[in-house]
Order: structure tokens, then sequence, then C-alpha cells
């Protein structure tokens, strides 16, 4: 089964005020179509993308995707009168589909979707046949009719649709198919499929997943692309003369190790804790304590596996700092091996990885040579 994101960028984008298509205006050094593009570019399971263009922009974005470089983007297609005719454009040009594959209709406008929203729409889709992203609402919600109130809706009830919108090929293309026999113009795609009498799942998606519409939007979306997040993370480990020290994946020849269930490795773990929290997850144990059951002991490993958390997120480091505890052992000879196993890890340069260490003068029992203590922050940003 093949993944195709059908992305659509034929709007005019008029409420913008601007002479530009919108999707060409530049949110911060990359204009908010290449920013969309990039995050399915990037996403391991979309295989094909489908560009829906309006026909004047068309020979501006084939100097984009050159420039990119970016290898899924199978074709531009020229988007129709409305956006239900320009998905319609785009879906007809598919060609050689299974009904199983899934289309994943997306706005061009919408650049801060993630992975993870992406993954989670194509499996409800796969399981459902139809999935959208959607947003909870968070205001009371009244239907008006001239002017007067006519009922309170219940808002534990309302979403706010968004895309991706995933629905399987087979049934993508009798719900359009199907809507342009009867004249139908739905305001959204699975619109099209609930007129078919088939369920669509929701995927919650971040508050972030918005679709660019007024210069109060891009002002919004050009702040948080611009802001970071911050982590902080601890761990500590008693020593241990059964096993070797390992710290930021680096072997300390000579020492005594650190005792734990995996490798010891303090510095590690402690960064692990300040990257997940950063994005909002758990705690090392929780991913780490089932991985060693099955045989998983490399601290490294576990940081591959954040990292892959926050890739699916769509953020990037910036910079990790570690401040360790601890009387022995001296680590001004590994410090700069211990750098640069770090930095390789996390795929940044060793300038983004800073490291302090203090002795503990015996007031603790880091300070006593009975343990290590490590302290660990981090800074994230959109990519």
């Amino acid at each position: 089964m093949h993944n195709i994101a059908l992305i659509t960028a034929a709007g005019k984008g008029t409420r913008m005020n601007s002479k530009l298509n919108k999707i060409l205006l530049t949110l911060l050094d990359k204009t908010i179509i290449e920013e969309t593009m990039e995050v399915f570019e990037n996403c391991e399971e979309i295989d094909d993308i489908v560009l829906v263009a309006n026909k004047d922009d068309i020979d501006q974005l084939k100097k984009i995707i050159e420039k990119n470089q970016y290898k899924k983007i199978k074709k531009i297609i020229e988007g129709g009168e409305k956006r239900q005719d320009s998905v319609f454009n785009g879906l007809k040009s598919i060609e050689n589909a299974n009904d199983d594959d899934v289309i994943l209709i997306h706005n061009g406008a919408n650049p801060l979707v993630d992975e993870e929203t992406i993954s989670e729409c194509i499996v409800q889709a796969k399981e459902h046949g139809a999935a959208v992203a959607a947003l909870p609402a968070k205001d009371t919600i009244k239907e008006v009719e001239e002017g007067f109130v006519k009922q309170t809706l219940n808002r534990k009830r309302i979403w706010q649709m968004q895309t991706p919108q995933a629905i399987k090929y087979s049934l993508a293309k009798e719900a359009f198919e199907k809507a342009y026999r009867d004249n139908f113009y739905g305001t959204d795609d699975v619109g099209l499929v609930e007129r078919l009498g088939k369920k669509v799942k929701i995927v919650e998606c971040n508050d972030e997943n918005i679709k660019i519409t007024t210069k109060n939007d891009l002002e919004k979306i050009r702040i948080l692309k611009d802001s970071s997040i911050i982590g902080f993370g601890q761990d500590s480990h008693k020593f241990t003369d059964n096993k070797p020290l390992i710290l930021g994946g680096v072997i300390i020849p000579n020492e005594d190790g650190l005792e734990a269930n995996s490798d010891g490795d303090v510095i590690l773990h402690a960064l692990f804790n300040a990257l997940s929290q950063a994005i909002g997850g758990k705690s090392l144990g929780y991913y780490a304590d089932p991985m060693f059951e099955k045989g998983i002991a490399d601290s490294k490993e576990y940081i591959k596996v954040i990292i892959d958390m926050i890739n699916k997120k769509n953020y990037k480091i910036n910079n990790v700092g570690f401040m360790i505890e601890a009387k022995k052992p001296r680590l001004d000879e590994y410090e700069g091996k211990i750098t640069e196993s770090i930095a390789e890890l996390l795929g940044i340069k060793k300038e983004q990885v800073g490291i302090t260490a203090t002795s503990g003068e015996g007031l603790t029992p880091f300070g006593q040579a009975k343990a290590m203590q490590v302290f660990s922050i981090a800074s994230l940003s959109r990519r």
C-alpha cells in the first residue's frame, strides 16, 4: 500500500491583501509552501506527493522544488475553480493507485503539521476508511438565527476540522464522483465521505496545526516557528565495581561503573529526560524499561527513541548542556570525546554541546565519590 500526500496550493489568498499567493510568502527563511512540503518530504510514511497549484504559480513552484531537490513530488497539477475542484483534479491525476492506498489531502497553508499527526491519520484511515486531523472546540458555541441565539451546542461534541484529511483511494474516488454527479460542494473533504453514510475518525492534532488565512495567522505562525522550547533533566547513579564506566557514550577506562539496569550512562539518561520534557514526553524509565527487558542496555539506543519522537513532532535540537557533580572521575581528559560523542548522536555540532563539572566539595554522596549526578538542559525549536 502507498500513502500519497495531495497538497492543495491553488488558492489566491485574497484575505492576505498580498500580490503574491500566500503560500509563496516567507515565514522565516523559507516560504509557507516549502515549510509544508518539507514535512511530507521528510515523513518516512509518505511515498509520493502531488502538488495542486494555481497555474500562475506553477513555474515558481517548479523552481522551489528544484532548488530544494524534493524527491517525492511526482507532479504539479493545475487547480480548479474551487478547492473541491482542485482536490478532485489532484485525485484524478493519481495513476495506478490501489483501492487501499491512503490519500492525505493537506492545505499548503498548514505548515506546522507534524509527522505524528500524519502517521496517526494514516493508521486511522487504514482501519476506518477515512480520518481527519481536528482540534476540540475551546469556546462555547451557539447557533444563531437572525442575530439571536437559537441554541447552545454541546462544546464537548464540537471539533474544528484541519488537515490532513486521509481517505482510502477507492472511497475518496467514490465520494468525489458522487459529489460532482449531485453538484454538491462541501466545506471539507471528509464531508463528502460522510454523505456516503461512512464514518470518519477524528485524530486530535496539536494547537499549532492551523491554516494561515489572514495576516494575523501569518504573524502567529512566524512567532511559533521562531520560538524555542526548553527541557530540564536529571539523573544520578551509585558507583559499582562490576561494570565499566560509560559517560556520554564514551568508555572511561580504569574507573568503576554506575549501578543501573542499563549501562548506567548517567549523562545520556539526564539528556533523555531533558529532551523528553521539552516535547511533553515521559521520564526515561517509561521507554527504557521495556527495551531493557528485550535485552537493550545501551543508552545510546534510548536516545535514538527520543530523537525519533522529536523528529516526528518536527522539532530540531538547538543545543544541550550538562552540569556534572562528582568527585571522581576527573573528566578533563575525556570531555572532548564525550562532547563529540553526544554531538554525533544528536546530529548537531560539538559547539552546540556544553559540559561543566564540579567536584561537590564532599558535601553530598556525589562529592564523596559514592555516586554521580548530572543535570541537563535542552533547547529545541521548530524545523
